[in-house]
């Protein structure tokens, strides 16, 4: 072997040794002044504090609570030093059309619940009493006083994720019938659901 065909192998052994580790080291996105800058200025848990601030509102579009949210972000984009912060609103009654989505109607809730009447027992036990309880969006709520033959499986007052976006009004009374998860047909084989 040639003292060339050496020299030709042996660098082409160094780049594959040495190309790999080469191509690995990636240079660094920002600059490392402005990565120190932004560790001195950036705080998880001002972040995580401010999340929490936000998410004790219940922001359906429109409500008092996305409002209550939109003020506490204006508020503190300005203690952060940010000018010119306003809060846009446009109007929404379900006829307007933002792009290809139809506007929906602000929806505020005030109260709901969901009980549980043990089999044989009426409805009519269930009986309603008004509460001023203060919540972080303002709303009043009412709660109803349970007999023992009920148990309340859900309440907006306590978690206001429970209750359906834009559902309306009622006082229903229904069988309730377990399908488990209700994903698969066997979950409602032998099972009367109909109506229910």
């Amino acid at each position: 072997m040639s003292m060339f065909t050496r020299l030709k192998l042996a660098l082409i052994g160094a780049g594959v040794a040495f190309g790999g580790a080469a191509r690995a080291q990636k240079p660094p996105l920002l600059p490392e002044k402005d990565v120190a800058a932004l560790a001195n200025e950036l705080s998880g848990e001002t972040a995580k504090r401010n999340l929490e601030g936000i998410a004790r509102f219940h922001r359906q579009r429109g409500s008092r609570g996305f409002h209550s949210a939109a003020e506490l972000v204006a508020e503190r984009a300005q203690a952060y030093g940010l000018s010119d912060v306003v809060i846009l609103q446009f109007p929404a009654d379900g006829k307007i059309f933002y792009g290809t989505q139809r506007s929906r109607p602000a929806w505020d809730a005030e109260a709901g619940e969901l009980w549980e009447v043990k089999e044989g027992k009426e409805v009519n036990e269930v009986k309603e009493k008004s509460v001023d309880r203060s919540r972080p969006d303002g709303v009043g709520a009412k709660e109803w006083r349970a007999t023992s033959s009920e148990e309340k499986i859900a309440s907006y007052q306590a978690q206001p994720v429970v209750l359906a976006e834009d559902s309306e009004s009622a006082d229903v009374a229904a069988e309730l019938v377990d399908v488990g998860e209700g994903l698969k047909e066997s979950d409602y084989a032998g099972k009367d659901v109909k109506g229910k």
